[in-house]
């Protein structure tokens, strides 16, 4: 098996926190716009143009030491192996979005950072790529703040707040979206969750992602 092959099967349980911003996008759109108000929501929360994101700064030899860890923990994840936490910084979430071949449709879309205990997602994303063709030529470009915990083998993720232009998304809509785990497809997901089942916990704190293993009896 080639190393491309090896790298192509990443991506995994834990990188929930990250692909669910994928979901995201469509609960977003789904719940906060509503076609009947399409018109009068382009021009208030969509852009014609991306915006360019943040890039990380790291080194190929760092960015190599990211995935070595995360391919240590996987395989001993699989293998009932006692390992360690997990802990991921915002660079490393960043470096592995920018590297890795199962994050690829998140490359220069995402990018994230972990201000004390929670995630912030700051996004450029085609609504035509995001599955909502009647917005072709729309881009979203904001800021969501997340919060991210699991318990029982489930992932919950949930939007705090998202600012649009610079403007707080309507509390109208913001109820709306709170309420909706948006990790729900990855938790339906049969691959994710067989992964997701073998973790005691995933918490952010400290400027840190930590993926906590269950303790094998």
């Amino acid at each position: 098996m080639t190393e491309q092959q090896t790298k192509a099967r990443r991506g995994c349980f834990f990188y929930g926190c990250i692909l669910a911003v994928a979901f995201f996008l469509l609960i977003l759109v789904g719940g906060f716009i509503g076609l009947r108000y399409a018109k009068k929501m382009v021009n208030s929360f969509l852009d014609t143009s991306p915006t360019p994101l943040p890039t990380v700064n790291m080194t190929p030899a760092e960015m190599e030491q990211v995935h070595q860890r995360v391919d240590a923990f996987r395989n001993a994840i699989r293998s009932a192996q006692p390992t360690p936490p997990l802990s991921l910084t915002a660079d490393e979430v960043n470096a592995l979005i920018a590297t890795d071949p199962d994050l690829k449709p998140l490359n220069g879309k995402i990018f994230v950072t972990i201000p004390g205990d929670q995630v912030r997602a700051q996004m450029s994303v085609s609504m035509e790529e995001a599955g909502l063709p009647v917005f072709k030529g729309r881009y979203l470009n904001g800021i969501a703040t997340l919060n991210v915990s699991l318990g029982n083998g489930t992932l919950h993720i949930h939007a705090q707040d998202i600012t649009v232009k610079g403007k707080p998304l309507p509390d109208v809509y913001m109820q709306k979206i709170r309420a909706q785990n948006l990790a729900r497809d990855i938790n339906n997901n049969p691959r994710a969750s067989v992964g997701l089942n073998k973790l005691k916990s995933i918490e952010v704190k400290d400027g840190k992602v930590v993926i906590i293993p269950l303790e094998e009896k």
